[in-house]
């Protein structure tokens, strides 16, 4: 019996997915915080588990191009928004309109965002949908929600040609569905990141989260891509 079970738990030690093992840490919340590691540049990871530090503010915010921008807050990392306007410019070849909605947030502003979500829906609901101050990706500067912030998004052809296309530009779709235990968030196809076009190719043939290319790639490869 000893020895069936030594063997039972090899199996499971050995084949068990990088997907177990990153829902795993993923799926508990606000817990075993870490600081963000700022010097990954692009590739940095902010999510319930890494948060950045307070007051963090990137050095090279500029506004989005006006042609594709709809939304107040305009600013994205330098290279982010040069990424976005080539992005939405090709777009625009094949007649699909797209434009920022809401790109760089500061911890003051997501506060707010939060403490609404919370008071509209309860602490638990919101945290599905709406990040803690600190833990929000539209802190880095290197994300811009998309046209929309409805899930109905999902369904349309601008939706379609984003999943296709936004890898080529350095972008992933950030919070796909049937990712909610690793991502830590509800599905919204809305919400792009930008992560550099060599990630992001890996991440869209793997068909991955940040997540899990982070535990991948290790941490080297993180250091060494900026």
């Amino acid at each position: 019996m000893m020895k069936l079970f030594l063997l039972c738990l090899l199996y499971i030690q050995v084949f068990s997915s990088p997907r177990d093992t990153v829902a795993q840490q993923h799926t508990t919340g606000y817990v075993n915080i870490t600081e963000a590691d700022t010097s990954a540049g692009i590739l940095i990871l902010v999510n319930k588990n890494h948060k950045l530090p307070e007051g963090y503010r990137p050095p090279d915010l500029v506004p989005i191009e006006e042609a594709f921008n709809r939304g107040a807050m305009n600013l994205l990392r330098k290279e982010a928004a040069r990424a976005f306007a080539n992005m939405c410019s090709r777009a625009a070849k094949d007649s699909i309109a797209l434009w920022n909605r809401s790109a760089y947030r500061s911890d003051t502003v997501q506060r707010e965002l939060f403490e609404n979500a919370v008071m509209r829906s309860g602490t638990q609901s919101a945290e599905q949908f709406s990040a803690r101050p600190g833990h929000s990706e539209h802190q880095t500067g290197l994300t811009a929600d998309i046209n929309s912030v409805h899930s109905s998004f999902g369904n349309t052809p601008e939706s379609a040609w984003l999943k296709e296309n936004a890898h080529r530009y350095g972008f992933i779709e950030r919070y796909p569905a049937g990712k909610e235990s690793i991502t830590g968030y509800r599905y919204e196809p809305w919400h792009y990141r930008y992560v550099g076009k060599k990630a992001a190719t890996y991440i869209y043939q793997h068909k991955i989260t940040l997540e899990e290319y982070y535990e991948i790639i290790g941490k080297q490869t993180r250091k060494t891509t900026r």
